[in-house]
């Protein structure tokens, strides 16, 4: 994720921007390098981190207009966002001009630039429904390029005002594009039959796909990346970027013999932080592996972090030179990896780069396919809680989670609630949690139990814990309780459980009888009450669950 800086806006004329900087590079500049703004410092990970204003050199009126919205974007939003609504206009733009003999901006009237809308729409259309919102959002961009130039008075600019009688998302039909995400969720997990197959072909590859004997680069090798790439996201649900960012030394074993990977997340969380994930022993030792494989390119490397590396093109021999230069190795980037190396694998082994999903869908079959397939087994195969999962993927809300695992959020309090009555006598002792139970005793045939659940799941917020369900509706605003995972307030009234979380309670109760003999021993006499206080309603909740089973 990048940073966002604040830069001042000159108001002066236009030869002043001459000495504006911008990061590494001046206004004047044919090309701006934005590289060194974002968080991820890694040379070369974003290989579109610069804005090329040479693509513009045909068309020299726009260049100005072009660079002030983009160097006052920069102060609004991330700088990863500023380069790539630039690098989806610029080419585009100039296509469109050269075909209509343009020289500037100022012949975009409402008339032409509705022209554009349809010359994008013919030129780059297809059935693709992400290719439909990345051209609204090339048609955005220039609308808000004019749009803003006028009102601080770019030059080359119309006069007049484009006027649009609907907006661009609903001309595109993406009018969901600034809009809560819609219930329905696009099942991309790949069929497990695909997905064994791919798993089975890829632990058949050999680790090195090439060998270079002779000329300068003799000794280098070509590491068949698809292949350990692949095995890790497959089995630890990763992103691929977080996969191919993956440094050397970031496995490990504990006292257990459990097997652990350090990942560094970026999406979620506003600055880069390391999580740590269980991984199987099959993982670790591949990781293993890959470590020891590439020493010899790390040794040649100029980043000599990583564990996944490329041999980048050596230079072209000039007129006057017949010496090749000698293979550098680099860094791998996640930018091409479905195109350059997955679907070369896909074709390789047989199969098509697309499949058929649950409800008979054509899904383009990408690395984060694989992401979501490992949260399907995940939930689907192996029982795990979604909110487990959730920590695991370092999302920050449920939802992002359910996105993945093709649940939507009522149809998961639906389980919740079917697993709460399954369980048998519900224990409550609040307002809440009499009438939750006042409902569901109400129902007195299936179809009156399928609609008290319906009702209960919109009536009540039904929150997963270790303990049972809070029915707490965090729309509300803040729980005025505890509010958290570990909550099993007896007296809260939105608190609810039965005789399935026996064993947890008995667990949480040991831990407590442990953690009391401890700060009584070490004299804390507030840690000794709070201790109390908590194992007091712990042996409460199983004591009212073991009178109830012996009668």
């Amino acid at each position: 994720m990048g940073v966002i800086p604040t830069f001042t806006l000159p108001s002066t004329s236009s030869e002043s921007w001459d000495f504006i900087v911008v990061e590494n590079s001046h206004f004047k500049d044919t090309v701006w390098d934005l590289r060194s703004l974002f968080a991820n410092k890694r040379v070369n990970v974003h290989s579109q981190g610069r804005l090329n204003f040479a693509l513009l050199a045909s068309k020299p009126l726009i260049i100005e207009p072009l660079k002030r919205y983009f160097y006052l974007r920069l102060g609004q939003v991330k700088p990863l966002s500023v380069v790539t609504a630039y690098n989806g206009l610029a080419s585009k733009l100039i296509q469109f001009m050269l075909h209509y003999k343009m020289d500037s901006l100022k012949g975009f009237t409402t008339k032409r630039f509705m022209l554009f809308n349809l010359w994008l729409k013919t030129e780059y259309a297809n059935q693709s429904a992400s290719n439909a919102k990345n051209l609204s959002r090339v048609a955005n961009t220039l609308y808000q390029i004019i749009k803003t130039g006028q009102a601080l008075e770019f030059s080359a600019l119309p006069k007049e005002g484009i006027v649009l009688e609907i907006s661009i998302w609903q001309w595109w039909d993406q009018s969901t594009e600034h809009k809560s995400v819609p219930d329905k969720i696009v099942d991309r997990s790949i069929p497990l039959p695909i997905w064994k197959e791919i798993i089975q072909k890829a632990w058949e590859e050999p680790d090195i796909i090439q060998t270079i004997r002779s000329g300068s680069s003799e000794g280098l090798f070509r590491v068949n990346n698809v292949k350990f790439a692949l095995l890790i996201q497959a089995f630890t649900g990763l992103r691929i970027s977080e996969v191919l960012y993956l440094k050397r030394g970031c496995i490990h074993k504990d006292s257990k013999n459990r097997c652990w990977l350090e990942v560094s997340i970026d999406k979620t969380e506003q600055t880069s932080t390391l999580h740590q994930i269980l991984i199987p022993e099959d993982i670790y030792t591949l990781i293993q592996d890959l470590h020891t494989i590439t020493q010899v390119l790390e040794a040649e490397a100029k980043e000599k972090e990583y564990l996944f590396y490329i041999l980048s093109r050596p230079y072209k021999r000039s007129e006057y030179s017949t010496v090749s230069k000698r293979f550098t190795p680099v860094p791998l980037e996640s930018g091409k990896y479905n195109s350059n190396l997955l679907r070369p694998f896909l074709k390789k082994i047989g199969l098509p780069s697309t499949f058929i999903n649950s409800e008979n869908e054509i899904i383009m079959l990408t690395s984060h396919c694989f992401r979501h397939t490992f949260a399907n087994i995940a939930v689907a195969q192996k029982g795990i809680d979604p909110t487990v999962l959730q920590t695991h993927f370092r999302h920050l809300s449920l939802e992002m989670t359910l996105h993945y695992v093709h649940l939507n959020k009522s149809e998961l309090k639906r389980s919740y609630i079917q697993g709460m009555m399954e369980g048998g006598t519900i224990y409550t002792q609040g307002k809440e949690g009499e009438s939750f139970k006042k409902i569901l005793n109400e129902a007195t045939s299936v179809s009156d139990l399928e609609q008290s659940t319906e009702r209960l799941s919109k009536m009540f917020g039904i929150n997963p814990l270790p303990f049972g369900l809070c029915l707490y509706d965090f729309k509300r605003g803040h729980c005025p309780h505890l509010g958290v995972q570990s909550c099993h307030m007896i007296g809260c009234s939105d608190f609810i459980t039965n005789a399935s979380f026996l064993l947890n309670f008995k667990h949480e109760q040991s831990l407590l009888i442990k953690q009391l003999d401890h700060v009584q021993k070490n004299g804390q006499l507030i840690e000794v009450k709070k201790t109390q206080f908590h194992l007091h309603k712990i042996e409460t909740i199983i004591n009212s669950i073991k009178k109830d089973e012996h009668g």
